[in-house]
């Protein structure tokens, strides 16, 4: 979606494109704001620990240790990062954090596109499966 609304930025005739009308995600917002701060809660705790190996290596060499000051700037840039994609989220416009050509965007599209299609196949056959699953097995008469 994202890459969508920055293509529709750079050049708007691609609004009119078939490939790119249809929104490819039926996932709603609630699990979106969920699935964010999961993601920001998994991202601090990695610059953490980041930060805590980095002056246990400093310690061993003898060399000055980190402030705390660098860890909470590392988290503020989480924070800030996060709060970005928050004031996106409804706007239908985005932001990369570093310009693309459009044909890189066009492909980066493509790609997640046949993920979320592969993704969709999988769900179904796994349900499938399941189904198949418990329809065997009460068929069997005899437990083994």
């Amino acid at each position: 979606m994202k890459l969508r609304h920055a293509l529709f930025a750079i050049d708007a005739k691609y609004k009119k494109n078939q490939s790119y009308v249809e929104d490819e995600s039926d996932i709603d917002d609630d699990w979106i704001i969920e699935h964010e701060e999961g993601t920001k809660a998994k991202e601090i705790e990695k610059v953490e620990k980041k930060f805590a190996k980095e002056n246990e290596n400093l310690q061993e060499e003898g060399a000055k240790l980190q402030s705390d000051s660098v860890l909470q700037q590392r988290i503020a840039d989480i924070k800030e990062e996060f709060e970005r994609l928050a004031k996106e989220r409804g706007t239908a416009k985005a932001v990369l954090k570093r310009e693309r050509p459009v044909e890189k965007i066009e492909e980066a599209i493509e790609k997640i596109t046949e993920k979320i299609k592969a993704f969709r196949l999988q769900i179904v056959d796994r349900d499938a499966g399941k189904e198949v699953a418990l329809g065997t097995r009460s068929v069997c008469p005899h437990p083994f």
